[in-house]
């Protein structure tokens, strides 16, 4: 028997079985209840193969829905997906939405250069200054060492020459709010007309204490 003969009876024997894991996969999610599926298992049923045809439409569920290990363990399946740009970039949002600075920080480490890292980078960024904004179990000190770390990782990114004009002004919009509108920070200027028709400024009360009531309608 030659040895293409062999190859060909191989082909024959498995081919039946190829693109059976992202069907089961799909099947399982769609006929399961909300918090019934396991994520891991979904994922074991295509991680065999992540050429299939629907594979990123597995994990990018997988991502959604899976606990902080099955998170993980995504993380290293996702970067041997063809073409998966848009999944990294839907997982580096999960990990920042989860607050997972440390998986963050490690995918960051292992990706190229370019759009999506800095993406990504933009994403640690807000992960660190959401954390130093919210988080009550932080002393001043770790808040407003929080809040310093967002700042570098902010202007860090808005130096970069190849930074695309929409991730620019959102760096931009976010570096504004670090260190302007949070607790300890200088607040920005604000210039407006009191109840007796006389112009001010915020600055021209620096030192006392000011109560600046806001409202409109929606």
């Amino acid at each position: 028997m030659t040895a293409r003969l062999v190859i060909a009876i191989i082909g024959l024997a498995i081919g039946p079985g190829l693109g059976d894991g992202v069907k089961e996969a799909k099947k399982l999610v769609s006929e399961s209840k909300d918090g019934e599926l396991e994520a891991m298992k979904v994922l074991d049923l295509v991680t065999g193969d992540l050429t299939e045809e629907g594979v990123d439409q597995v994990i990018g569920w997988v991502i959604e829905n899976g606990g902080a290990e099955e998170r993980k363990r995504v993380g290293e399946v996702v970067s041997s997906v063809p073409r998966n740009d848009r999944l990294m970039l839907k997982y580096v949002r999960v990990l920042g939405f989860f607050g997972e600075k440390q998986q963050l920080e490690a995918v960051i480490g292992k990706m190229d250069k370019g759009s999506l890292q800095q993406e990504a980078r933009f994403e640690l960024a807000s992960l660190v200054a959401m954390d130093a904004e919210r988080n009550l179990t932080l002393t001043d000190a770790e808040r407003a060492a929080g809040n310093q770390e967002a700042v570098g990782l902010l202007e860090k990114l808005g130096k970069e020459e190849s930074l695309n004009e929409q991730l620019g002004k959102r760096v931009e919009k976010m570096l504004f709010k670090v260190t302007h509108l949070v607790v300890g920070c200088e607040a920005p200027e604000i210039a407006g007309v009191d109840h007796d028709g006389d112009k001010f400024r915020l600055s021209e009360y620096r030192g006392k204490v000011v109560l600046l009531p806001f409202w409109g309608f929606w």
